[in-house]
């Protein structure tokens, strides 16, 4: 760590306003000033005070707490959450550590404080790389923690030195193959003469995806921080600013600092929302957000595996639409042999140009599959599908016949978030915002990935495509599937329960120009329709900042 010369001014929370804790899962909180009146009365530790270190768990709390104030920027936009100091991780100068030791520490801190702290922030690694086809017993453990508790973990996805010796960055470590955990990468905040990294690309030191079974780990990124390398071979850095053991202000770098961004983020939506605890949602809404930097010099086909869906949006952007965009919330569980189907999608007539719809539609998809840790690649054992589209009319169906639920079908139906609907050549040509920061289409088919994300501009599809599917005259539809592993099948056949896994979709439908009434026209037709829905409930006292 590097001390540097800036000061800054110590904030205190503001009387009655109800704060939300962020559990920091660490070497331990020094009890700075900075940091005194947002520390919590209650802790953790599995260690006596002489065998704790603090510095790496001071940094981390200092980025939860100041993170933005410390950089004078808005990235997060969080006014302050309240830490939880839980030291399971030892001076290991003075005590070694097993994984067993670990996992057992951090086990217990989220015991004792699950009922006040929801939100926690690991940024300590078992620094073995991730196995392509089994998940580490970490991840396990730290899938099973949340589970059980209904707490949000954000991991990061851990450091490596590859980048001096000119080698290409190392897979995540263990613990970042967590299916629950929220996982986070980092990229390159500012760039200075011999860091390799242009601002806003994958930081050098970053450890970079997929997961086990080619899950999308990490799913997002946000900045830690620069590295390069001088003409002794010897590693120099371009940090992130926080506090040091004696409370004064140091730069460091790494995934360790782009995590607590994230965890302070979840702690802001959280804090900011009047509704009872959603870990999926608030990941769900995260991963939404996200989006690639206009500067993002990672080709195409390799931006997922190196910083997943993105850098999230600050709380104040995640949670206010404007008048020409809507976002609709879907929370529910799906059972086996159960779909949801809705055939009257609220699409806004105001996005019909011409003879045809046009708009971008961004798509995000998070579910708890059913996990079982028996079945090494296959450790996620059920899965969703998600088709949004057109169709011509709707039609009735003979439930008599095997695999048919529904008395009423679709005639002429079409998925729109397939990339074969779209143009190669106008998406290449197309050079907008929307094209270099969120434009996602994944061949997902049936893959077992907890979080899928679609990202599509109807002006980009095919003009057959466009002419079939398209038209005015269309309808629109949603559908939902859950699919499950034979291995589960069997299991609850005899255990005599029928397998269900909770979701949370999220929809955005925008009007590219900005000028066309979306929010309201999607309202109405919800309202016509007879769909019961409300709004997020929000605490009303937002802080705006010009």
């Amino acid at each position: 760590m590097e001390e540097d010369e800036a000061t800054i001014n110590i904030s205190i929370p503001k009387e009655g306003k109800k704060y939300t804790t962020v559990g920091i899962l660490d070497n331990g909180i020094a009890n700075i000033p900075h940091l005194k009146p947002w520390l919590i009365d209650k802790r953790y530790t599995a260690y006596p005070e002489q065998y704790m270190k603090k510095h790496h768990g001071t940094f981390v709390a200092g980025v939860v707490v100041y993170g933005d104030h410390l950089e004078d920027k808005q990235w997060v936009g969080v006014e302050g959450v309240r830490i939880l100091d839980a030291c399971v991780f030892p001076d290991t100068y003075k005590e070694d550590i097993e994984e067993d030791e670990l996992i057992r520490n951090i086990q217990e801190a989220v015991h004792a404080h699950h009922e006040e702290v929801k939100i926690w922030n690991l940024s300590i690694s078992i620094t073995n790389p991730v196995d392509e086809f089994s998940f580490s017993d970490f991840a396990i453990a730290l899938d099973a923690l949340q589970d059980k508790y209904d707490v949000l973990i954000c991991k990061s996805a851990g450091n490596c030195k590859n980048f001096a010796t000119g080698r290409p960055k190392g897979k995540i470590h263990h613990g970042a193959d967590s299916v629950r955990s929220l996982v986070v990468g980092s990229i390159a905040h500012k760039k200075e003469a011999l860091d390799l990294a242009e601002v806003d690309n994958p930081s050098p030191f970053t450890r970079i995806g997929r997961g086990p079974s080619y899950i999308i780990k990490p799913e997002v990124v946000h900045y830690g921080g620069n590295a390069g390398v001088d003409t002794n071979g010897r590693i120099i850095t371009t940090g992130v600013k926080s506090f040091g053991l004696d409370g004064r202000l140091n730069q460091s770098v790494g995934t360790s600092y782009s995590t607590p961004r994230v965890a302070a983020l979840a702690a802001g939506l959280y804090q900011e929302m009047e509704e009872e605890f959603d870990p999926l949602l608030l990941k769900a809404l995260i991963v939404h957000s996200a989006s690639y930097s206009e500067n993002l010099q990672v080709p195409n086909a390799e931006r997922v595996n190196q910083i997943g869906f993105g850098k999230p949006k600050s709380v104040r952007e995640i949670l206010y639409n404007t008048p020409n965009e809507v976002t609709l919330i879907l929370r529910d569980e799906i059972s086996k042999g159960e779909y949801i189907d809705i055939m009257d999608f609220p699409m806004p007539d105001c996005l019909i140009d011409g003879d045809y719809y046009s708009g971008q539609v961004v798509v995000t998809l998070a579910y708890n599959p059913i996990l079982d840790s028996s079945q090494r690649a296959e450790y996620c054992q059920s899965n969703i599908d998600v088709k949004m589209g057109t169709y011509d009319d709707k039609k009735n169906r003979d439930t008599t016949k095997q695999n048919i639920l529904n008395p009423v079908g679709r005639d002429g139906s079409k998925n729109i978030l397939l990339e074969s609907c779209y143009s190669k050549r106008k998406m290449q040509k197309n050079k907008d915002d929307f094209a270099l920061k969120e434009r996602l289409l994944i061949k997902y088919g049936d893959k077992y990935y907890p979080v899928k994300k679609f990202a599509v501009n109807l002006s980009e599809m095919t003009e057959s495509n466009k002419l079939k599917y398209l038209g005015k005259d269309k309808k629109w539809f949603l559908c939902l599937k859950g699919l499950f592993r034979d291995h589960i099948e069997i299991k609850s056949q005899i255990e005599g329960t029928n397998p269900s896994q909770e979701f949370c979709l999220i929809v955005t439908i925008k009007d590219p120009t900005g000028t066309k009434p979306v929010y309201d026209q999607v309202n109405q037709k919800l309202n016509e329709y007879n769909f019961w829905h409300n709004n997020i409930k929000l605490h009303t006292e937002v802080t705006i900042h010009n």
